[in-house]
């Protein structure tokens, strides 16, 4: 029997062998879901003998939270910590960390990948010639991206991968971001600007935000009417950030072009959601992040936080430092 036990809230994967074998000395690694009937009351009784908890989408509330008696660590599959009450963990002296870049390549690739197929209009012209045409004209006019200007609203590490590819292919970039100065990207491809003059001057805007209170519904009805008609969205974030019927609206009267969306307000969107099946939105499945590199990539970095915590050594990626107790 190990002196440590794991809590795995939920995850997306085959089997966890890469974490029982990461932890296997110190660790049993129990998954959370597979030992309760599905009552909170339950849940709570598997966390209250967690010496550390993986989280991936389950909701660590303050309820969740309090139920972590002796609990070093919660430590998330990936980089936003929104459904995990960090205040809560702070209260209570356990620190959250994340994986802050293990997914940057990937995500900034899938982000100009939905707008070049948008832009480049390759999903009419597939359309069409599949339905035996030969039509250049349904998806005119195309420009060259050297001429295009690509917003990028959330300038952190994966915000810059995105300026940085975008650059490098010949469009001009802007960013805006409240937390930087224009010396902060005085290094940078990127022009900073505020996010009203960011959406006005911008034919592809990609948001790559937190999602915080300040930035839900961050892109509502005032935000599109701001944007250019000839100009596409793209949100690979998360899905609140957006006001779901302020993008459809903009879409269906023409105040954009169209938009790419990989995640979604709520998910996977109901059947009759007007977003998932729309011809001027390009959607996947909250795949953004996905490569079988970043996948084990993410596993193993959580793996070797809470084999850190366990054995008393220094923890990597604690996103609520300043707010535990000394």
């Amino acid at each position: 029997m190990s002196q440590y036990t794991v809590v795995v809230t939920d995850h997306d994967f085959a089997d966890l062998s890469i974490e029982r074998d990461g932890l296997d000395d110190v660790a049993d690694v129990v998954e959370l879901q597979s030992g309760i009937d599905g009552t909170a009351t339950d849940a709570h009784e598997t966390l209250a003998a967690a010496d550390a908890v993986i989280n991936l989408r389950y909701d660590l509330d303050a309820a969740a939270i309090d139920a972590l008696e002796n609990c070093r660590v919660v430590s998330r599959y990936g980089i936003g910590v929104d459904n995990i009450d960090v205040e809560a963990a702070s209260a209570r002296g356990i620190p959250v960390t994340n994986v802050p870049e293990y997914c940057t390549e990937e995500v900034s690739v899938h982000a100009l990948t939905m707008y070049l197929a948008l832009a480049r209009g390759l999903g009419r012209y597939d359309e069409d010639v599949a339905a035996g045409g030969w039509d250049r004209g349904v998806a005119t006019p195309i420009h060259r991206l050297s001429t295009r200007t690509v917003g990028v609203v959330g300038y952190g590490a994966i915000g810059r991968a995105v300026g940085q590819r975008a650059a490098a292919l010949g469009a001009d970039v802007v960013a805006s971001d409240p937390f930087l100065t224009a010396d902060d990207v005085a290094d940078d491809p990127a022009t900073l600007l505020e996010f009203e003059e960011l959406l006005a001057r911008s034919d592809l805007v990609t948001v790559h935000s937190p999602l915080t209170p300040e930035t839900r519904d961050l892109f509502d009805a005032a935000a599109f009417e701001r944007m250019q008609e000839s100009a596409y969205f793209v949100n690979v974030a998360r899905g609140p950030i957006v006001d779901g019927e302020a993008l459809l609206s903009a879409v269906d009267d023409g105040a954009i072009a169209g938009a790419g969306l990989d995640v979604f307000p709520d998910e996977p969107p109901s059947a009759d959601d007007p977003l998932r099946d729309h011809d001027r939105i390009l959607t996947t499945p909250h795949v953004a992040w996905y490569s079988e590199e970043a996948n084990e990539q993410r596993r193993r970095t959580v793996t070797d936080i809470v084999r850190s915590a366990l054995l008393g050594d220094q923890i990597e990626n604690v996103v609520n430092a300043d707010s535990l107790p000394d």
